[in-house]
């Protein structure tokens, strides 16, 4: 088995978490602010979710957002039940007429969980006005240059995370 090198960076992470993997987007990519993103697809993403010792399988909607430059966003967005339904609210049921349209998308503090207050990303109950959004911030100028990186949780301007499998 060749051996690999370890790789030491700065990512210039301003949230200790954003240092760990990611598949999807966290509440803590989002850096405080609001993004507002294109749906380009909604797929079904199905994975198991560990609670304690519990294992289950977990389905839910996946969708690959775009900025408003039509750079896609590295990671995707995995939709809690609260999140799909205020999407609906605003586009209908049919997730495939969610494609192409524009979400905003922001921090929620202190949301109850078991594990006590957290923070999660929640979906603004208003369809965004086009070219209202910042950039993501896991995105580089040049995207080729650089990489990026819960269903209920994106990391500042300068950071580099690992492109979703």
């Amino acid at each position: 088995m060749p051996k690999v090198e370890p790789k030491v960076e700065d990512i210039n992470a301003t949230d200790w978490r954003a240092y760990f993997d990611s598949n999807c987007l966290r509440v803590w990519h989002l850096n405080g602010k609001e993004r507002t993103y294109k749906i380009t697809s909604v797929t079904r993403h199905t994975g198991e979710m560990v609670s304690g010792k519990a294992r289950e399988m977990k389905k839910q909607p996946r969708l690959t957002l775009e900025d408003e430059k039509g750079r896609e966003v590295p990671l995707p967005l995995l939709l809690n039940k609260t999140n799909a339904k205020a999407i609906a609210q605003l586009y209908g049921n049919n997730p495939k007429q969610w494609e192409g349209k524009w979400i905003t998308l922001f921090t929620a503090t202190g949301i109850d969980t078991p594990q006590g207050p957290s923070d999660a990303i929640r979906v603004r109950n208003q369809v965004p006005k086009k070219g209202k959004g910042q950039a993501h911030p896991i995105m580089a100028e040049d995207s080729s240059e650089r990489e990026p990186g819960q269903d209920d949780d994106e990391p500042p301007a300068e950071m580099e995370l690992p492109r979703a499998n």
